[in-house]
């Protein structure tokens, strides 16, 4: 099963731009600290963009289950102008989406488009080492679990790069390859977290569909999504690549790196509640993923 890597300045802009606006559920992206950088980069000669971005945040965070698309969107766009049909083609968006939210964003992206895209490829042409490092890394981690490939007859891994998502990735369907999104990183320690983001959201395209129902933000759907996806890729993590089980009680442990407490086993099955017959389901496909390995 072949992984394939992709940078795009396109859905790269769109993060940036979700970075300066408050979103009033786990797929936030704003960040403070990215602002502060990304103003300190343009030195008083472009526009903050936080104030106009803040400005579409009560009509994004009222109307998310349908704008929520704009972060997938441009995933496969190479210019603003593919960017802008897909919006306009794409069938959840009412009018009124598109007059109080989608025009203006785009408008916003494409003057924001006058500092980052020179911004954008600053960053990927000194990238260039660390870039080669990550796709090696990642290949070879990819290949213990590639299984989920032949399991799931999905041809490809697709691993989408992103400098400018501040916070977790984004996964997206596809009818054979696995597709996500994950946060660029720089530094060889950062990597194994990278990895398992990877894993988090290739997860997620199977175990949402065993849900059997929309998933949104405004009920305990997502929260439910989200602990089955957790305890899937532990118990996948446990049985098919165990020497990678401590990593992935790190990564769920989001104040390990400041001195805070790191997940136990214990702890994930305690906190991370599914009702028992989901625990003896997901268990059993990893059973059957893993067969295909011996």
């Amino acid at each position: 099963m072949q992984m394939e890597f992709t940078y795009s300045y396109i859905f790269d802009l769109a993060y940036h731009a979700l970075a300066h606006m408050q979103v009033n559920n786990p797929s936030n992206l704003y960040s403070e600290e990215y602002i502060a950088m990304i103003n300190e980069a343009k030195g008083g000669q472009f526009e903050d963009i936080t104030e106009p971005m803040s400005q579409l945040a009560e009509y994004y965070n009222a109307n998310f289950e349908r704008l929520y698309m704009v972060n997938f969107l441009p995933f496969g766009c190479q210019n603003m102008d593919a960017l802008k049909y897909m919006v306009e083609q794409h069938p959840y968006f009412t009018t009124e989406d598109k007059e109080s939210f989608l025009i203006p964003f785009l408008e916003l992206l494409q003057k924001e488009a006058l500092f980052y895209e020179a911004y954008w490829k600053g960053m990927y042409d000194r990238s260039e080492q660390a870039r080669e490092h990550l796709t090696a890394y990642l290949t070879k981690e990819w290949e213990k679990y590639k299984v989920l490939g032949s399991y799931f007859q999905k041809s490809r891994a697709i691993a989408g790069i992103s400098y400018s998502i501040t916070c977790n990735g984004r996964g997206l369907g596809h009818y054979d390859a696995f597709l996500a999104v994950v946060p660029f990183a720089e530094k060889e320690k950062a990597y194994k977290n990278t990895f398992l983001q990877l894993l988090h959201e290739y997860t997620h395209q199977f175990t949402d569909g065993m849900l059997q129902q929309n998933i949104n933000m405004e009920d305990s759907s997502h929260a439910f999504s989200e602990y089955v996806v957790l305890l899937f890729d532990y118990y996948l993590i446990k049985t098919l690549c165990p020497e990678d089980l401590e990593e992935y009680l790190y990564f769920l442990s989001p104040e390990a790196e400041s001195g805070g407490p790191i997940m136990t086993e214990e702890i994930l099955l305690s906190v991370f509640e599914l009702p028992a017959q989901w625990h003896e389901r997901l268990q059993q496909l990893v059973k059957d993923i893993c067969s295909l390995s011996i």
